[in-house]
């Protein structure tokens, strides 16, 4: 949730507040124990793929709302918290998304979980890429608009029902929409939601604790430690996919479709480690010499800022993806390279612009 505090120019300011209490663990404990013994009994009675639909107009409606699960959005209201709304709330938020979607894919890899037969489009073409089990689409909708519910808890009550609402359509519909398109089934849909919840659940009753040990290192330390984590996973959960896939055609052999799959998740493990690297650069040196704060702008110039902010971090994103996608044979390199110069532009480069523009 978000403390008040009363300015010297009583204008009120938003700090984010996320430390979980043992009640809201509860709860996400009952849900989670709802959501698996519903959806067990659903795969009992032989309902894994309830909803999908070769209705063109219901296809259509739900492929628009599955991509509020995709990386566009994802990164326009990271720019929108970021530039616009709490620098701090962002900087947390992202981190957590980034470890739900690293174990998402790495999961993945573990259980080698092929999509669902109806993954496929008018004209055989493939709608997802990939394994199925968890669904990254699923965890990545909670634990990043689960983590958002959470923290506008304590806003004034018009912006607390806004992101509330908009966050428990998404958590809701994201899910149900890649059903409905037929890229996922149930299993892969209960795997998602209760990785997501697990991440997120733990992340808040964690990262506070975690944080008054890293505010108190120098910033050299903190850049060299974040950056080795990250590097270090980055390697590790790469080699272990790898290995999983080897041991895996012991048994059956390695199939197109594994191997396929095998490098969609090594690339997909390269962009949260990608994040986290540019991150542990960019977060450290923000906080030490540019101190960026939107809170110190009226309303116009923090639009303003927000909507400079996101011109210019998509811009560096898809200059940044059509470069990089010149050496396409080591694209699970580039790719997480991509991201961390793209993080170094967008959370470090930006904001230095910004305050000098509005002379912050």
């Amino acid at each position: 949730m978000f403390k008040v505090k009363i300015m010297s120019d009583e204008k009120k300011k938003y700090e984010p507040y996320h430390e979980i209490t043992q009640r809201e663990i509860n709860i996400n404990i009952i849900v989670s124990v709802l959501v698996l013994v519903i959806g067990i009994i659903l795969i009992a009675l032989d309902l894994n793929e309830p909803l999908f639909t070769s209705n063109p107009i219901l296809f259509t409606i739900f492929d628009y709302i599955t991509m509020l699960g995709d990386e566009n959005l994802y990164i326009a209201f990271f720019c929108i918290f970021y530039f616009g709304v709490n620098k701090k709330f962002a900087k947390r938020l992202i981190i957590g998304f980034c470890i739900s979607l690293h174990l998402t894919d790495f999961f993945k890899n573990i259980f080698l979980d092929p999509r669902p037969n109806s993954n496929i489009l008018p004209g055989n073409e493939l709608k997802a890429t990939g394994y199925g089990f968890p669904s990254g689409h699923t965890s990545g909708s909670l634990s990043f608009w689960g983590y958002t519910f959470y923290n506008f808890k304590g806003e004034e009550k018009k912006i607390r029902l806004t992101w509330q609402t908009i966050a428990g359509f998404i958590i809701i519909m994201v899910p149900i929409s890649r059903m409905v398109i037929g890229v996922h089934d149930l299993q892969d849909i209960i795997g998602g939601f209760m990785l997501g919840l697990l991440v997120i659940t733990a992340y808040m009753y964690f990262e506070p604790k975690l944080s008054s040990i890293y505010g108190s290192w120098s910033l050299n330390k903190k850049i060299l430690i974040g950056v080795a984590i990250s590097l270090g996973l980055w390697i590790f959960s790469s080699l272990m996919s790898y290995l999983l896939l080897i041991n895996n055609s012991d048994w059956i052999g390695i199939t197109d479709a594994d191997w396929t799959g095998f490098q969609q998740s090594i690339h997909d493990l390269s962009i949260s480690c990608g994040i986290l690297m540019g991150a542990a650069i960019a977060f450290p040196i923000e906080e030490e010499y540019v101190k960026y704060d939107p809170n110190k702008m009226d309303l116009k110039k923090t639009l303003l800022a927000t909507l400079i902010g996101l011109v210019i971090t998509f811009g560096a994103y898809f200059l940044l993806s059509f470069l990089f996608k010149l050496a396409p044979d080591i694209y699970f390199i580039t790719r997480g390279i991509k991201y961390i110069l793209f993080m170094i532009i967008g959370a470090l480069g930006v904001p230095a612009l910004l305050n000098k523009i509005f002379k912050l």
